[in-house]
């Protein structure tokens, strides 16, 4: 029962984190260094916040580190990509593409090489799912390219940030560090990655792209923070979780919860008109998920 709740906690900030995503969005704009300086800050913050609430206590582990940057460089590129959904569509779009992508890719794993027990309501919730997803980029009844290409790098991206997320966790030879610690160390492979991206793109490159103004506001600082602090915590709970229930059951639950609660926030706090279709796409994806549990 105590893993469900942490994990229902989890789902419930991760709703908030995205709708403070789409705020600091539409206040700053998607052009390519914007999302850089929004990851470096997240990433600052995040690591700050959590080597405070860790006790100003921090172990070292190389693979630790070496796991952070990989999950790190994932979460880097499908943040900038998401910029660009939130931009072009709702929040429906970017967490059902999102979370599905963080759902499905790490049960298929745990099924082929964690040895994960397989059930045929899985695999039809499984079917359900990718249906929600395809179905969703037909939501206005037209086909929109470039949505499908972004929405299918974050089902991806973010899938494989689930499977290197799972695999610290369960791993028993390497000494990784605590839940904590790993939240502390993706933060600081977030600033130093995004960090110098962002200095080579600025050094050989003299960006045009849709800007608004580049001064950080109080708002815009303190949006970051809140998004630091939020995913960070989410994201420590969802690795207690993953520690102590299956990827088939741990994922899904995320998932499902996600979708639903982005969607519905983005109605109420953004005023996005979501069309029969989109609202069609998640019931489907929250039924195929719910076939999981």
């Amino acid at each position: 029962m105590q893993s469900y709740l942490m994990v229902t906690a989890a789902v419930l900030l991760l709703a908030v984190d995205f709708s403070l995503q789409k705020l600091y969005q539409k206040r700053m704009g998607t052009a390519f260094t914007t999302g850089l300086v929004f990851n470096v800050l997240i990433g600052l913050f995040t690591a700050v916040i959590f080597f405070f609430i860790n006790g100003c206590r921090l172990h070292f582990s190389l693979f630790s580190v070496l796991m952070a940057a990989a999950m790190s460089s994932l979460c880097i590129l499908y943040s900038l990509i998401g910029f660009r959904i939130l931009k072009t569509g709702n929040m429906a779009y970017y967490t059902l593409a999102l979370m599905s992508g963080g759902m499905t890719i790490p049960y298929v794993y745990g099924l082929l090489f964690l040895h994960e027990d397989f059930s045929v309501l899985r695999l039809v919730g499984l079917i359900l799912i990718l249906v929600a997803v395809v179905s969703s980029n037909m939501a206005e009844g037209k086909i929109d390219g470039k949505l499908i290409l972004y929405c299918a790098a974050v089902f991806i991206l973010n899938g494989f940030v689930s499977v290197v997320s799972k695999l610290h966790q369960i791993d028993l030879v390497h000494s990784p560090v605590s839940a904590n610690e790993f939240v502390i160390y993706t933060g600081i492979m977030k600033v130093i990655l995004s960090g110098l991206t962002f200095l080579l793109f600025r050094a050989f490159n003299k960006e045009n792209e849709d800007k608004k103004p580049s001064s950080a506001s109080k708002t815009v600082l303190l949006i970051t923070i809140a998004s630091a602090f939020v995913s960070g915590l989410s994201y420590m709970l969802q690795l207690l979780g993953a520690s102590r229930l299956p990827a088939s059951v741990l994922y899904p639950f995320i998932t499902g919860g996600s979708i639903v609660l982005s969607t519905i926030a983005g109605m109420l706090f953004f005023k996005e008109k979501v069309s029969k279709k989109l609202i069609f796409s998640v019931i489907l994806c929250f039924i195929g998920t719910c076939l999981f549990l």
